[in-house]
């Protein structure tokens, strides 16, 4: 479970794979075909002459089976062609020591069997044990990869926050100057649309401030970064009449930066006219409900409040928002509602019904399908 409360597939380590016992063989095998395979190598020949002069007598012929133990470490400890080499030598040598220990009877009764068999033990053990030194050879070349790239992640994370903080340090910095800069001013009008500027360069900040804050730097959880805006810009309405009451109705969406902004931008401007402009009469707090629903990769955000409404928007009626840019060329908060609107790809207008005046736009989400 991430730091937003949902649960992801955990990732799986592939050294789990391995239990304790596999871990033990793997370290027995390395240190005896690997360190020590010479020494192996010497000793089973040694055990192989033991157990001929020691059981010989009772076993008889049966003690061929002995000369298959050399061919097996030799095999497994230097792989294909020194398997082969092995088992083309175990019998001949095998007949030797017959001869020297004078028992010439132990020899088997089908020596071209005899050799054959330990030819195929040798080349097949061989084979075997040079494929699985390629497999540990991958192995290692997987690891050195794996932990190149989560070094190189962590160093792009690492970049990814610390360029998201420079930005929103930068946004803020930004702000401030335009913050000052309107205190200075005795024009209401450049003090108003200083203010505008602020809350519009606050809604990018947000954005910024959430990918460096939170786990996941390619997305935004949309529905608690429209909260924390809006919230912001009531705060900043705060101790005046016209700070409204909000209810939130937002689904879960993780959204990137190229839909987090635009959406940001509508809602901070759709919230900041209706402050205002949209005041009901009789001096009763504005009322605004923001709502965002999912349908797969469809997104529905609803901005609606129960204030005077927007101009040329009857009861009933509804307005495009490429009609309403057309209707007041002068309004710039509508031309950047048309522009992020258009960048989202969707469809928005304007509606009025029971004494609400609502924004509602409609689009698509494509990255969202692609993300897992």
């Amino acid at each position: 479970m991430n730091d937003r409360g949902d649960f992801r597939r955990p990732r799986l380590d592939p050294e789990q794979l391995f239990s304790p016992f596999d871990r033990a063989l793997g370290t027995l095998h390395e240190r005896l075909f690997g360190r020590y395979r010479l020494v192996t190598v010497a000793a089973s020949i040694l055990i192989y002459s033991a157990a001929v002069l020691s059981t010989g007598a009772s076993l008889g012929v049966s003690t061929n089976y002995f000369v298959l133990l050399p061919v097996i470490c030799a095999s497994m400890g230097y792989g294909l062609f020194a398997g082969v080499v092995a088992g083309i030598v175990a019998l001949p040598g095998n007949l030797i020591l017959y001869r020297a220990l004078g028992h010439p009877e132990f020899a088997p009764a089908s020596k071209a069997m005899a050799e054959l068999s330990g030819i195929l033990v040798g080349t097949v053990l061989g084979y075997l044990s040079d494929y699985h030194r390629k497999l540990e050879v991958e192995r290692y070349l997987r690891k050195e990869t794996e932990s190149e790239l989560r070094r190189a992640l962590r160093d792009r994370e690492a970049l990814f926050r610390e360029v998201h903080h420079r930005v929103k340090n930068n946004l803020n910095l930004i702000k401030s100057i335009i913050g000052l800069q309107a205190r200075r001013s005795a024009d209401p009008a450049f003090k108003d649309a200083a203010a505008m500027l602020t809350g519009r360069i606050m809604s990018i900040s947000f954005v910024h401030e959430r990918l460096y804050r939170t786990s996941e730097l390619s997305a935004v959880a949309v529905d608690e970064y429209l909260k924390d805006l809006v919230n912001a810009v009531v705060m900043a309405a705060g101790g005046s009449d016209t700070c409204p009451t909000v209810a939130f109705d937002l689904s879960r969406h993780d959204a990137s930066m190229d839909v987090a902004v635009p959406l940001g931008l509508i809602v901070n401007e759709l919230v900041t006219n209706s402050i205002k402009h949209g005041q009901p009469r009789r001096g009763r707090p504005l009322a605004m409900e923001i709502r965002l629903s999912t349908d797969g990769d469809e997104l529905s955000l609803s901005v609606r409040d129960d204030g005077v409404g927007l101009p040329g928007v009857d009861e009933g009626r509804r307005l495009a928002i490429e009609e309403a840019v057309l209707r007041f060329p002068g309004s710039l908060g509508l031309t950047l509602l048309d522009l992020m609107a258009s960048q989202l790809g969707g469809k928005a207008a304007f509606s009025r019904s029971d004494g609400w005046t609502e924004f509602n736009l409609i689009f698509r989400d494509a990255a969202a399908a692609e993300r897992p």
